[in-house]
């Protein structure tokens, strides 16, 4: 390893690196929750600080003195004099859980070391202690003269009653010149928000007359210029580069929220937004950001270790880099079962570089790691990330998805010129990689649409030659023979296509994909009809740490969010949140990897 990789791997050690391994010892230990800090997990639960290490609360005390092992006796203590169990605030209120076992109850869990509700009379002065606050936002240059503002939020609008939502509205940006976007704030109603993701919209997009459900996305608007999410406090861009917006770029932005409302309430209603920060004196670069990882992913349940990892190759990345690029920050992001991340660089030639490493990875605590003196990527480079979970609470296997109970797997990368890099995103679904699939004319966003005249002829001979159910028509193989004449690419990609669609709420798309089951599309060779042919997706395994493999699961959601597969691919990580900044030296300067 170098001695820059070396120097990044040390930045990223925690203070203390024990005590995951107590979370396991104690029911639903990996999703204790934060009692003042909405959809905030308290990682350390026998420790005062979130993340573990230092003083313990009095649970911890307790935790300790019962030789770190959960006992009926524990159970039966109120640690944090509150007047409920431990056992009632963790999900055992008959204190009959053991280890690798799932609890009784894994929903309304409390924290055993902290007095609840928190600002209860009786509770104030066992909690001075507690930090509730949301953080400061820092970035000297949003207060330059030159810097303009606007506040972008939605109208007060009531949250449904359902435990993940998503939700746009539209807004126009100035296009009377260009500007830079060179930050941006969050206004943020804590009780639901999730995250919010803010892309720009290209073409004719229309004004929204009211905030809309958008789980499919807002067409025409792909390409993130910002985000925000749990535990972050703003964005602030490197001084050399800015998201361009304004004349001859972008005029609006479509601003999603993720609502997560996992009680159900029907009386909460919320109007965050974004606070937008942009100059019209330009910098020398534009930004962008740009993703690797894994869209398959499936973790059983009660697992103390799975990996799964992606991979950008060095084939792709000689399709994809126009030129060399460089990068000023980077970030991991999993859901609330992630518990390590890495991103590592390797060159022919040389050691690899672990460009980010998150041991133990925080959902609520994110890092970014920032390189001011920018570190340089090439054609021809590979990046690999390794994502690893931990689901000893969940009682049912974890896939892919955007929910916030689902997973994710992609670490990110702002870096410029944005035109050297020809897409967002360079991910795999299993071991395909999309910078092929991308390659291919017929994967557009008609395949995704019933109502595309292309598509719809497809669907109409398909359906009129083969049965959605039952056994396979004789006709039926010439019909999927003549489908992949004019669309071949679905000979290569048609279990990627076929698991999208099956996500889709059309039905027309379903009897297709089901009509072409029938015969099987992989055994079109010989022209013969066949019975019907399934594929069983292959089990993740649990995993030893230090490792290295790879796992199967779901589907790629996000492929398809809106009709345009294409730049919807650029979509697939807007989902990202960071909080803590990990500087690449003392003084925030980084060797260049030339």
């Amino acid at each position: 390893m170098s001695s820059w990789a070396l120097l990044i791997a040390a930045l990223c050690v925690p203070e203390i690196l024990g005590y995951s391994m107590y979370k396991p010892e104690i029911p639903n230990g990996d999703h204790v929750p934060h009692p003042c800090k909405p959809n905030f997990i308290w990682h350390g639960v026998g420790h005062r600080q979130v993340a573990g290490g230092g003083a313990r609360n009095p649970f911890g005390e307790d935790f300790a003195k019962n030789g770190h092992k959960w006992t009926a006796a524990l159970c039966r203590l109120d640690s944090d004099e509150d007047g409920l169990t431990n056992g009632q605030e963790l999900g055992d209120p008959d204190c009959v859980w053991t280890p690798g076992s799932t609890p009784p109850r894994t929903s309304n869990i409390s924290h055993p070391g902290v007095c609840d509700p928190w600002n209860k009379e009786e509770c104030v002065s066992k909690n001075t202690w507690v930090d509730c606050s949301a953080g400061e936002f820092s970035c000297d240059y949003i207060n330059d003269p030159d810097v303009l503002n606007m506040t972008i939020r939605f109208p007060r609008t009531k949250v449904p009653a359902a435990e993940t939502s998503y939700v746009c509205f539209n807004f126009n940006l100035p296009t009377d010149q260009e500007y830079h976007l060179i930050a941006t704030k969050p206004l943020i109603n804590h009780n639901v928000m999730h995250h919010m993701v803010l892309p720009s919209c290209q073409g004719t997009v229309d004004l929204l007359s009211e905030p809309q459900d958008c789980m499919m996305g807002t067409p025409g608007c792909t390409t993130s210029l910002g985000i925000w999410t749990l535990g972050m406090t703003g964005e602030c861009i490197h001084p050399q580069a800015g998201f361009r917006i304004g004349k001859g770029a972008t005029g609006m932005v479509s601003l999603q929220h993720h609502w997560t409302n996992p009680r159900k309430i029907d009386t909460w209603y919320d109007s965050s937004g974004l606070i937008l920060y942009y100059t019209a004196k330009l910098r020398k670069y534009d930004a962008a950001t740009f993703s690797v990882g894994q869209t398959d992913l499936s973790i059983p349940p009660r697992m103390p270790n799975v990996v799964h990892q992606g991979t950008c190759t060095s084939r792709c990345t000689k399709k994809i880099f126009k030129g060399p690029v460089h990068v000023v920050s980077s970030l991991n992001h999993m859901h609330y079962l992630g518990i390590r991340q890495n991103l590592t660089l390797t060159r022919p030639g040389m050691a690899p570089l672990t460009i980010t490493d998150d041991n133990p990875y925080s959902y609520d605590s994110p890092k970014i790691y920032e390189f001011n003196n920018p570190l340089i990527l090439k054609p021809g480079d590979e990046l690999q990330t390794y994502c690893t979970y931990q689901s000893l609470s969940r009682a049912k296997t974890t896939v892919y998805g955007a929910g916030s109970y689902d997973e994710m797997c992609f670490a990110i990368v702002t870096y410029f010129p944005a035109e050297n890099i020809t897409t967002n995103n360079c991910v795999q679904w299993k071991d395909t990689d999309f910078c092929d699939v991308m390659e291919n004319d017929c994967f557009d966003g008609s395949l995704f649409n019933a109502s595309h005249p292309n598509t719809s002829a497809m669907i109409e001979k398909i359906l009129d030659h083969c049965n959605p159910y039952g056994g396979c028509r004789a006709e039926c193989p010439a019909a999927i023979q003549d489908m992949l004449r004019e669309r071949p690419c679905l000979g290569s990609y048609w279990e990627l296509l076929a698991t999208n669609l099956f996500r889709m709420d059309d039905a027309k798309l379903l009897k297709f994909v089901a009509a072409v089951e029938t015969c099987g599309l992989a055994n079109q060779t010989d022209m013969t009809p066949t019975t019907t042919t399934t594929t069983t997706p292959r089990p993740s395994i649990p995993h030893e740490p230090g490792k290295p493999m790879s796992g199967p699961g779901s589907m790629l959601l996000d492929i398809i969010k809106q009709l345009d597969a294409r730049p919807l691919l650029q979509n697939i990580v807007l989902n990202v949140n960071y909080n803590n900044v990990v500087k690449d030296s003392d003084d925030g300067h980084a060797k260049t990897w030339h």
